[in-house]
């Protein structure tokens, strides 16, 4: 797990094990791509068989989850097309500097002279940082949340059982909400900023604001309730409370 001092820095991450930097994108370049196909992508390169059912869990005990990516975004049908664009559109935040393309060895990054490969030895490691990076395994509310890839990981594994196409299926646009811009906007008039400030966070730094938002916010009503004479009041967090323990 990466030190918070440095997700909340909004510096590049170094990835020792590929010799390169992580780029932390800002909320400005993640609006590039837009909100649903950032976290499309990180569903499917944040996938893991652990989600499925131990029957399909079992036939696919000979693949890694690194093997599973890399046979959907290779694949040459409409649905593997469109898995890879958002694998690089994902890739291309996160190396903004890098020609990224795909090979036997990997996934591969190149500037210049300089040439490294995310696989299977390092994949996991990468996913690590990449979750961290976005909170992916934070717990939302359900209004509040994307459904992080159950139905995909299904699709994925079925696919694959079969020998034939692999892809991930869509996901529900009927739940779709954007996250990053309405905690932006809940933000920028709650603490009374300005909302183009929001723009040069990065997610991590949009949720740990946020967070902490909400539980000074929750503070302050029960602290108004309490003096105003208020009783049997459940009693709430501190709002200076750590939250990354």
């Amino acid at each position: 797990m990466l030190n918070n001092l440095l997700l909340l820095s909004g510096n590049d991450i170094p990835f020792f094990q590929a010799q390169i930097v992580i780029h932390q994108p800002i909320l400005k370049e993640i609006a590039y791509i837009g909100e649903d196909t950032f976290f499309q992508s990180c569903e499917l390169l944040n996938f893991s068989k652990d989600v499925l059912e131990e029957e399909v869990k079992i036939n696919l005990s000979n693949k890694t989850n690194f093997d599973v990516l890399m046979s959907i975004i290779v694949d040459k049908t409409s649905q593997g097309r469109a898995s890879q664009r958002l694998i690089l559109d994902l890739l291309s935040l996160l190396f903004p500097n890098y020609q990224i393309t795909f090979d036997e060895r990997g996934i591969v990054l190149e500037e210049g002279n300089f040439q490294t490969v995310i696989n299977n030895k390092n994949f996991e490691l990468f996913k690590e940082i990449v979750s961290d990076m976005f909170c992916l395994e934070r717990k939302k509310d359900d209004n509040m949340s994307y459904n992080p890839g159950n139905s995909r990981a299904a699709e994925i594994a079925k696919k694959l059982r079969k020998g034939r196409e692999k892809a991930a299926s869509s996901r529900n646009e009927t739940n779709k909400i954007d996250i990053l811009s309405r905690y932006a906007s809940i933000l920028a008039v709650g603490e009374q900023k300005d909302l183009n400030s929001f723009m040069n966070y990065t997610v991590y730094q949009l949720y740990d604001e946020f967070q902490r938002f909400e539980l000074k916010q929750n503070f302050d009503i029960y602290l108004q309730a309490k003096m105003a004479g208020a009783k049997d009041m459940e009693e709430v967090d501190n709002w200076m409370k750590d939250l990354h323990p």
